[in-house]
Order: structure tokens, then sequence, then C-alpha cells
């Protein structure tokens, strides 16, 4: 005589699932600003840092690279610097050696 349906109240959620869900739903179902910046940028990335000029991991890994070789160039040419140095006032001092002989 009466209908029921079966499918529908064979599993029924309890209140606090239908709660913790709604966030969820609503969230899914309106736009918002942040979703369409986060498909646009990363659709777009590679385009943007280059138009941009933005600096990438690689850039700044190479930049780190480079300057430690620097550093390393630097050190050297210092420890050079200082035996060109002591070099130059032995030949000064031989050089009035012998302009004093004469």
């Amino acid at each position: 005589m009466f209908e029921t349906k079966t499918s529908e109240t064979a599993r029924k959620s309890s209140f606090t699932e239908t709660l913790a869900s709604i966030p969820q739903s609503i969230d899914t179902r309106l736009p918002s600003m942040d979703k369409q910046l986060d498909r646009y940028f990363d659709a777009n990335i590679s385009s943007i840092i280059s138009e941009w000029g933005l600096v990438t991991r690689y850039d700044l890994d190479d930049l780190e690279h480079r300057l430690d070789m620097v550093s390393t160039e630097i050190s050297t040419l210092e420890k050079w610097k200082t035996k060109l140095v002591d070099r130059a006032k032995n030949l000064d001092s031989a050089m009035s050696e012998l302009e004093g002989t004469r």
C-alpha cells in the first residue's frame, strides 16, 4: 500500500557527519578569488617568472655557487698578494744595494 524508499533509509548519516560536510560542500560550490588565482598561477607560472624577472630556486643556488667560487678566488688572490708584496720588497732592497755599490 505505502511505498518506502529503502535505499535512502538504509544508510542515514548522523547529524554530526552532516554538519561536518557543510563547509566542504559550500567550498566546492562557491567560486573564490583564491581558487581562480591558484589556477591562473599554476597554468602560467613559467611565463610569470620570465616576464616579472622573478628569482627561482635554481637562480639562488647558482648565485650561491658563484659566490663561493668568488670567495675562494679572493682568498687565493690575497695569499698571492702578500707573497708578491714580500717579493717586491726583496727586489727593492736588492736594487737599492746594487745602486749603492756603483
